[in-house]
């Protein structure tokens, strides 16, 4: 029983640490290149990305540690782009790897998003997390390892239970 008991700990513990030395993934692209980018988002549609390949040269050792996602819209180009062609400004939408910053913009909470308005009318809503892969817009990779870890730990326990 000893045996059963120490090898399904290092198990446990080969999981945990697994998945934690694991970088984050996120769904990375720009809806002005890329349509299938824009809200709502499909994440069946692109491929999610490992943001440990991703390096900013201006800062060499730093690696991403959050996903972001930014919702943009140039409203100086909406009054241009209605004066010629009918089309009232479009938002643009960019998924990317962030380096540098916290969750929910300095708040803690994911679910909060920054605001503003720039130079020239650009309105930028920014969202930042780090709570699980894809968390700028897709379904967590991390989750499906935590339930597996809290499976084998409920079957662990009913074993345990009916062999005492």
């Amino acid at each position: 029983m000893k045996a059963e008991v120490f090898l399904v700990t290092c198990a446990l513990c080969f999981l945990y640490f697994f998945g934690t030395a694991c970088g984050i993934k996120c769904w990375v692209c720009r809806s002005d290149a890329d349509p299938r980018c824009v809200d709502p988002f499909d994440n069946t549609t692109i491929p999610i990305f490992d943001c440990d390949t991703m390096k900013l040269p201006q800062y060499p050792g730093l690696k991403a540690t959050m996903c972001r996602k930014i919702r943009q819209k140039d409203q100086m180009a909406s009054v241009i782009e209605s004066v010629s062609d009918g089309v009232y400004g479009n938002w643009r939408f960019i998924r990317t790897c962030a380096f540098l910053g916290t969750p929910g913009e300095g708040t803690g909470n994911e679910n909060h998003c920054t605001m503003r308005t720039g130079t020239y009318n650009v309105y930028f809503e920014t969202c930042t997390c780090n709570s699980k892969d894809g968390c700028n817009g897709a379904v967590s990779l991390r989750m499906s390892c935590a339930t597996l870890l809290l499976t084998l730990l409920l079957i662990f326990k009913i074993k345990f239970l009916q062999s005492g």
